[in-house]
C-alpha cells in the first residue's frame, strides 16, 4: 500500500480546512485538531472501548487514561518531527524509513487487515444499536450501513468528510460537556460497585489502548504531515491532539464509572446514560454515533479499497466489484459481535501497535530529531 492510500482519504479535509474562515486558522491547530479526531470512532462514542479498557479497573482507569494519553501526545510529536526532518509526506514512506523496504511493506499490509477489522466493528456497532435502540434485528442494521458505505465508496467520500468536520467539534464538546455534567450531578458514589484489579493489568491495557489506536493514527499523521512546516507545529500537533482526546477520553469516562453495574453488559453502554437526559438528547447523541460509526466504517472501507487497488489496475466496475465484495464480507463478519471484537480483535492489533510506538519514539530519541 502506498502513500495515497492514506493520502486520499486525509487531502479532502485538509483542503476544506483551507477555505473560508479556515484560512486564519495555523498548521498547528489543523494538525491538532485532525489528530484528535482520529479516534473519535464508534468504539469510542458508544463508550465501548473506554468501558472495557479503563472504567472496569475502578478509579485506577483514569491513571489508564493519562497514560495512554502521554503515548498518543509523545508519539504524535515523534512522527511529525521525524516526517518534518526528513521530509516524509507518506505512510509508506515513513514505514520504509523506520523499518526498511520488505518490513516496511510487511507492516503496511498488516494496518491494512487492521483496517478491515475496524471496518468489520463499526458494522457490528450499527447492528448492536439498530438492536439496542430501535429493537431492529442486529442483521438489518449492519446490513444498512454496509449498503450504505458501498454507496460511499462508488460515489466518493466529500461528502461524509464533510459532516464529519462539522460534527467532531460537537461530538468532543458535548461528549465533555454530558460526563462532566452527570458526574458532578449523580449523588452516589462514584465508583460503587467496581471491582478493583491487581498489579500492572490497568497498565497493560493503557498500552494495549494507545497501540491499537495508534494503529491508524500514525497513517493520519504521516499523511497530513506537510503542514508541520516548524519545530513547533510538530510539537504543538502531537502535544495538544494527544491531549484533546486525554481530556475528552477521561470526561467521558466518568458517567461510565457512575453507572458501570447497570451497563457493564451492554454493547453501547452510553446511549444508557443518554437516555436519562430526555428523548431530545438521546436523538441527539444516536445521530452523532450513527455518523461516526458511518464515517469510520466508510473511511475504513476506503483504505482498504485503495490498498488492493494499489497493487491492481482496476477498471471502474471492477472497482465496484471489490468494494461489493469487501461490504459483503464485513456484514457476514459483523457477526462476531461489537463488544467481541473490542474485546478479542483489537488487542492483537495491539501488538503491532506497540512495536510501531517503541520503534518511532526511540528513532526520535537516537537521532535526537524531537530536540533539534
Amino acid at each position: 500500500m502506498d502513500g495515497s492510500t492514506f493520502r486520499r482519504i486525509t487531502r479532502p479535509m485538509a483542503s476544506y480546512n483551507l477555505r473560508g474562515d479556515y484560512m486564519r486558522i495555523s498548521n498547528r491547530v489543523k494538525i491538532a485538531a485532525v489528530y484528535g479526531s482520529v479516534f473519535l470512532g464508534a468504539g469510542f462514542a458508544s463508550g465501548q472501548e473506554l468501558l472495557q479498557y479503563f472504567v472496569g479497573f475502578g478509579r485506577i482507569g483514569i491513571w489508564g487514561l493519562i497514560v495512554a494519553g502521554i503515548l498518543f501526545a509523545l508519539t504524535g510529536w515523534a512522527v511529525l518531527a521525524i516526517c518534518r526532518r526528513e521530509k516524509i509526506y507518506s505512510y509508506s514512506g515513513l514505514m520504509r524509513f523506520l523499518l526498511g523496504e520488505k518490513l516496511g511493506v510487511i507492516t503496511e499490509w498488516l494496518v491494512v487487515g487492521f483496517l478491515f477489522c475496524l471496518f468489520v466493528a463499526m458494522l457490528a456497532g450499527a447492528g448492536a444499536t439498530a438492536r439496542q435502540a430501535f429493537y431492529i434485528p442486529f442483521t438489518v442494521g449492519s446490513l444498512v450501513a454496509g449498503l450504505m458505505v458501498f454507496a460511499v465508496l462508488c460515489f466518493g467520500l466529500e461528502g461524509i468528510v464533510k459532516v464529519n468536520l462539522i460534527l467532531a467539534p460537537f461530538m468532543v464538546i458535548g461528549g465533555i460537556f454530558i460526563g462532566l455534567f452527570s458526574f458532578f450531578t449523580y449523588t452516589s458514589p462514584a465508583f460503587a460497585g467496581i471491582g478493583a484489579h491487581l498489579g500492572a493489568a490497568w497498565l497493560v491495557a493503557a498500552v494495549v489502548y494507545a497501540s491499537y489506536n495508534l494503529v491508524t493514527g500514525v497513517p493520519v499523521l504521516a499523511a497530513t504531515s506537510e503542514l508541520a512546516v516548524t519545530k513547533r507545529d510538530a510539537r504543538f500537533g502531537g502535544l495538544v491532539g494527544g491531549g484533546i482526546i486525554t481530556v475528552l477520553g477521561i470526561s467521558m469516562a466518568l458517567p461510565l464509572f457512575l453507572y458501570y453495574m447497570d451497563i457493564i453488559s451492554l454493547e453501547i453502554p452510553f446511549l444508557y446514560i443518554a437516555v436519562g437526559y430526555g428523548r431530545g438528547f438521546t436523538m441527539l447523541y444516536l445521530a452523532v454515533l450513527i455518523t461516526a460509526l458511518l464515517t469510520t466504517a466508510a473511511c475504513n472501507a476506503f483504505a482498504v479499497l485503495n490498498a488492493v487497488e494499489s497493487r491492481h489496475e482496476t477498471p471502474k466496475r471492477g472497482r465496484i466489484k471489490i468494494a461489493a465484495a469487501i461490504c459483503l464480507v464485513g456484514v457476514f463478519a459483523s457477526h462476531i459481535g461489537f463488544s467481541n471484537i473490542v474485546a478479542y480483535v483489537y488487542p492483537l492489533f495491539g501488538v503491532l501497535g506497540v512495536f510501531k510506538i517503541a520503534v518511532i519514539l526511540l528513532s526520535a530519541v537516537r537521532k535526537k530529531i524531537v530536540i533539534r
